[in-house]
């Protein structure tokens, strides 16, 4: 039997401004029984992307990975904050933030091409 062909993607992880802070997203490609942000795969390519208005940083991460490969992408961002009175933020400070998170999966396709899976 023959391995899959390996496959182009590129993804990009950013952290931009939303209201109550600021929302991530990160990818992870699965190794094994683990996930590896995508930037330490063997032979992939990093660049820095120039950040445009309400963006913090955003990199483009170019990696060749087996056709099939499951990839996943975070996306963590702020809850909306609950009122605090003015003596509560005096008294206690401002509360930090839960962060929601969401998980996505994907499988790689032909041409590099992701397709949407339910789980890894």
């Amino acid at each position: 039997m023959t391995a899959p062909p390996d496959e182009s993607v590129d993804v990009v992880d950013e952290e931009r401004i939303v209201p109550h802070g600021t929302l991530e997203v990160t990818w992870f490609v699965r190794k094994n029984d683990d996930w590896q942000h995508v930037s330490e795969w063997p032979g992939a390519s990093v660049e820095r992307l120039s950040a445009g208005a309400g963006t913090v940083w955003q990199n483009r991460t170019e990696l060749r990975v087996p056709r099939g490969t499951c990839l996943m992408r975070v996306e963590s961002q702020p809850r909306e904050a609950r009122p605090q009175s003015p003596l509560d933020y005096l008294t206690r400070g401002a509360s930090k933030l839960p962060r929601r998170v969401r998980r996505s999966y994907f499988t790689v396709g032909p041409n590099g091409a992701l397709k949407v899976a339910l789980e890894p």
